[in-house]
């Protein structure tokens, strides 16, 4: 092969590749080098094959020489470098630490200026936010609308606005309006006035109210002015009792007086012990003691809260006629029956 050859070996090869009318005849290498022009020899001025092939042979050689010069300072400078893999950060560093980090546009980065990049830590302003909808995760309504914004959140509006179909509240479905507008509530309390044309299914039996408590009573008890007192009181009436204000009941349909409430609070918790439910008209369970029969005036007995039938004949002080019984049995113990309150 050509590249086995050695310098010296290829020295005087050249010397003798070209002779004159086929003599060989010596050539330096420095004539080789200098072309064709300083080479003399070759049939009729002429090179032959066999100096075509030796030109070629020697060129080759002279490249791999110099490729091979090359590659040795390559190698030199490659094994000069220290055996070591470097981060940008590590690079930033090492720069810095020689000060050579001078004048670098540190503003730069990707060809783009710093300002077009977000920083790594930001935040923004919601004035910043000028358009597009802001997604339920992210903290927005994903709406651009109120109303669409309280369909997303399943929110109520609180100005204005129209609500389209049954609105529950609370859970489940015991308590809503309707799209017809029926309420439908389990209790409901109001501040100011109520106005109805009619109001139907008070399916309890009385009209009551709520009269300063003078006293522990429970219902059925029949309720008297305590007129020993200077302040308005009512107590259990007794056959001595000479102003009745009606019946302690459990099962009004309305009930009116007591203190207002606060929002939270229990409106019969706060009034109750304060205050005794009496009612005033309508149909009472009564405590009675005695034989009773549908019909009878109910007047007072010698018991505290009881009361007895009037027996016939027996003058009644209109005053101390409770009502009249609307049920009757023989029994004679005390027990509840149902009286119309002060009926004529």
């Amino acid at each position: 092969m050509a590249d086995a050859r050695s310098g010296a070996e290829l020295t005087d090869y050249s010397k003798v590749a070209f002779s004159a009318d086929g003599v060989r005849q010596e050539i330096s290498i420095d004539d080789w080098r200098n072309g064709w022009a300083a080479i003399v020899g070759g049939l009729n001025g002429k090179p032959t094959s066999q100096q075509f092939n030796m030109v070629f042979y020697v060129l080759s050689v002279l490249m791999n020489q110099n490729i091979s010069d090359v590659s040795a300072v390559k190698n030199t400078a490659n094994a000069a470098l220290p055996k070591e893999s470097f981060t940008a950060k590590q690079i930033v560093a090492l720069l810095s630490k020689y000060g050579l980090m001078s004048g670098c546009n540190a503003d730069m980065l990707d060809g783009k200026h710093a300002d077009e990049f977000a920083a790594d830590k930001h935040s923004h302003a919601a004035r910043d936010i000028t358009s597009g909808n802001l997604p339920i995760e992210r903290g927005g309504t994903g709406a651009g609308t109120s109303a669409d914004a309280c369909r997303a959140l399943g929110a109520m509006r609180n100005t204005g606005g129209t609500f389209t179909g049954t609105v529950y509240f609370a859970n489940g479905t015991m308590h809503y309006v309707g799209s017809a507008g029926d309420a439908h509530f389990r209790s409901m309390t109001a501040s100011e006035d109520i106005h109805a044309k009619r109001v139907f299914e008070a399916v309890y039996n009385d009209y009551a109210e709520l009269m300063p408590r003078g006293e522990d009573t429970e219902p059925g008890d029949i309720i008297a002015l305590d007129t020993n007192s200077q302040q308005e009181k009512y107590v259990k009436a007794t056959n001595l009792s000479s102003r009745i204000a009606g019946i302690h009941s459990d099962e009004y349909g309305m009930l009116i007086g007591g203190e207002q409430v606060n929002d939270g609070e229990d409106f019969l918790e706060k009034n109750l012990p304060l205050f005794i439910p009496v009612s005033l008209a309508g149909r009472v369970h009564t405590k009675v003691i005695g034989p009773v029969n549908t019909g009878d005036c109910i007047v007072l007995s010698h018991i505290p809260g009881v009361g007895r039938a009037a027996k016939p004949c027996e003058y009644v002080d209109p005053c101390k006629v409770v009502g009249y019984a609307v049920e009757g049995d023989n029994l004679t113990e005390q027990r509840r029956l149902k009286v119309r309150v002060r009926g004529a």
